[in-house]
Formats: C-alpha cells, structure tokens, sequence
C-alpha cells in the first residue's frame, strides 16, 4: 500500500490512543503528529556506561553493583554481570531490549538481586522514545492538505 492508503486506512480505523480522527482536517493532523506513543530503542554504549555510573535513588552506581555480581555464588548470574560489564565498556555496541534474551538478562540481574528494580525501570525509561502514530506508521509529518487528499 502506498502512504495515502496507509493514511487512510489509519483514518478509517481510528487512533489507538485517542479513538475516531476528527473530521477536521487540521485537527485530525494535530491527532496524527501528537506524540503521545512509545518505542523502544536501542541504548547505545556511550549511554550505558553513563547509565552504569549513576545509581538510582538512595542506591549505589549500578557498575559497582554489576562487578560485584561478578564474584556471585550463582555462576548463572556470575555469568550475566561478566556479560553486562562488557556489554557496558565495550565501545560500539548496543542494548536493544525488544530483544528477548536482553530483556531476560535485565530480568534475572534484579532478580538475581544484582540491579534493583528502580535500575531496571531507570533503564527501560532510557530505552523509550516518545513518538507520534505517523511516525510509527512511517508517514513522516501529516499535513492538513495529506488528510485531506487521503479522505477523498
């Protein structure tokens, strides 16, 4: 489908945030290129070690904690602080939590009681971007006169 089509069937279906398009094309616009959805991105190398050196409210930096956990009884969490440190100091690479097995490996550090729960969500708010439904669409900016031309 091309861009038009894909603009009208939005149109037609409804905003999943804020439901029925207004009839007014500008309105409509403002709806489309509101934003007011998320994705989730990944975090590149430069931003994790920032991350990593700060801590969360009343905890500590959350690298220390994670080279600590490299000393765990637990060599499955062992294992995962190792590939966290790295992961984090190694320049170039990125965290991308749409990934199963990364978001898995940030579950069991706070379950294995190596990052906390503010960690985690503190990394999560880092990971999501605010974007507008054209934008997740791929429709780039949606003008009046674009509604306008897909409703007819």
């Amino acid at each position: 489908m091309g861009k038009l089509q894909d603009l009208k069937a939005e149109l037609d279906g409804g905003h999943p945030v804020t439901g029925a398009y207004s009839g007014d094309a500008q309105v409509a616009a403002d709806q489309i290129n509101e934003k007011n959805r998320s994705r989730i991105v990944e975090i590149s190398s430069a931003e994790l070690l920032a991350w990593a050196g700060q801590a969360s409210n009343g905890d500590r930096p959350r690298i220390i904690k994670i080279q600590e956990g490299k000393s765990n009884a637990n060599e499955a969490v062992k294992a995962l602080c190792i590939t966290a440190e790295q992961l984090i100091m190694r320049d170039g690479t990125t965290l991308d939590l749409n990934l199963s097995d990364r978001s898995a490996m940030l579950d069991a550090l706070v379950s294995g009681g190596v990052l906390s729960a503010a960690d985690k969500t503190s990394l999560e708010s880092l990971a999501t971007q605010s974007i507008s439904r054209a934008e997740e669409l791929n429709l780039g900016g949606v003008k009046a006169g674009t509604i306008q031309q897909a409703r007819a």
